[in-house]
């Protein structure tokens, strides 16, 4: 089984895209895609208290990653593609909390065989945001998401990360993925582009 995680911040296109390859592998592939956080009882928590704690939402995020990874392992799926994991507690929660002790307690985790990073610029994010919801909380106002952008781009550098423009077409943004995905694939295998 391959792992490919998508990331990046809120509004940067990271559901639509992980959709998107996984409709066009599984005339393929088993391919299985999902997201963090995982549990209906960790959202549930998170939208009931709007924690700012950025310790315990760490903590929260790695006991729901805890159970996502066990339930990945469990899939019969050739691909499992993830819209989040965590590199996202590592980029989110830092902006409070030591990044090292974030990078310590995600290391139990396995590494994802591809990462790939939808970068987009603070301001496009927030009207995709505003687009989709009435408010934004916390982790969405301008400042923090520039910091937490900034944080991707630097684990982008120390991970490998594949970094795409957020900004394009999701037909040409689905096209690079499949194209870096097949990669990861069979040299044998060929998928289809969007529109071939």
């Amino acid at each position: 089984m391959k792992l490919i995680v998508i990331e990046g911040i809120d509004g940067s296109g990271k559901t639509t895209l992980a959709q998107r390859i996984g409709k066009l592998l599984s005339s393929k592939f088993r391919v299985v895609v999902t997201q963090e956080p995982f549990t209906e009882d960790i959202k549930q928590l998170l939208e009931k208290y709007k924690w700012k704690d950025q310790v315990l939402l760490a903590l929260l995020f790695s006991a729901d990653r805890r159970i996502h990874v066990e339930w990945m392992r469990q899939q019969s799926a050739d691909l499992v593609i993830s819209d989040r994991y965590f590199f996202s507690t590592i980029a989110y929660q830092s902006v409070g909390v030591d990044e090292t002790w974030l990078e310590q307690l995600s290391s139990v985790f396995p590494r994802p065989d591809m990462t790939i990073l939808l970068d987009v610029p603070v301001e496009v994010a927030l009207k995709r945001l505003e687009s989709k919801r009435d408010t934004l909380d916390f982790a969405e106002k301008r400042e923090s998401l520039e910091i937490v952008r900034q944080n991707y781009l630097k684990l982008a550098r120390k991970y490998d990360f594949k970094i795409l423009d957020g900004t394009l077409s999701i037909d040409r943004l689905t096209s690079i993925s499949i194209e870096l995905v097949q990669n990861l694939l069979p040299s044998s295998t060929s998928l289809a582009s969007p529109g071939t």
